[in-house]
């Protein structure tokens, strides 16, 4: 079942989307990328219904919809544990990240024009132990899609709090490849990679959802 492209993004919906949901996406694209109405495209139409079909014969069959969706790479990330020299890091890291430089003059008199910074965009402290908090609260939502949304809510924040929480960017992303945001799932998988080039599930993440050919 090793797919060129992910077959949601190929019909253009959710991976929690029902079943009627695949068959109405399947009649409207097969319309539109029909060979016989597209003469002059005729050879994009052929390679494009082979794969709407592909997608279909799978995503419409409940054992290998399935199958499909216990991929490895479409699973959460648990949490790893570190070394206590990392942790020692990360808490230095947090003692500096809390000291304020003072503002300069030139900054007090021009401060009434400046635009004021939100609550989130000014609180950048990094605190591994707010990113755990968040993170095993996402995960314990990844269990019922009904929570997805808030789950990635919670993933957001985990990061937020620790950028370099390699599962936590992971989750964000697969979140967001959840509830059908495939853009945006993009943009997380590969900060992913930035965090680490060898994670291989990412990588395929990245080549199951790029642009369509």
């Amino acid at each position: 079942m090793a797919a060129v492209r992910d077959y949601y993004k190929v019909l253009g919906v959710a991976p929690t989307s029902s079943a009627e949901d695949i068959r109405k996406a399947y009649r409207m694209l097969s319309k539109k990328y029909h060979p016989d109405l597209n003469p002059d495209l005729r050879l994009y139409s052929d390679e494009k219904m082979k794969e709407l079909v592909a997608a279909y014969n799978i995503l419409n069959d409940p054992g290998k919809r399935k199958e499909y969706d216990r991929q490895p790479q479409f699973q959460p990330r648990r949490f790893v544990k570190e070394t206590g020299g990392r942790r020692a890091e990360a808490a230095e890291y947090t003692k500096k990240a809390k000291y304020q430089k003072e503002p300069s003059l030139l900054e007090r008199i021009f401060s009434p024009f400046l635009k004021s910074k939100t609550q989130d965009e000014s609180a950048a402290t990094y605190d591994p132990k707010q990113a755990d908090v968040h993170f095993t609260l996402g995960l314990s939502m990844t269990e019922n899609e009904s929570f997805y949304d808030q789950a990635k809510g919670e993933f957001r924040l985990s990061v937020k709090f620790r950028p370099d929480h390699k599962e936590a960017q992971y989750n964000l992303a697969l979140m967001c490849y959840k509830r059908g945001e495939f853009e945006e799932a993009l943009v997380h998988f590969q900060k992913v990679l930035t965090l680490d080039k060898e994670d291989q599930h990412a990588r395929k993440m990245l080549n199951l959802l790029r642009d369509d050919f």
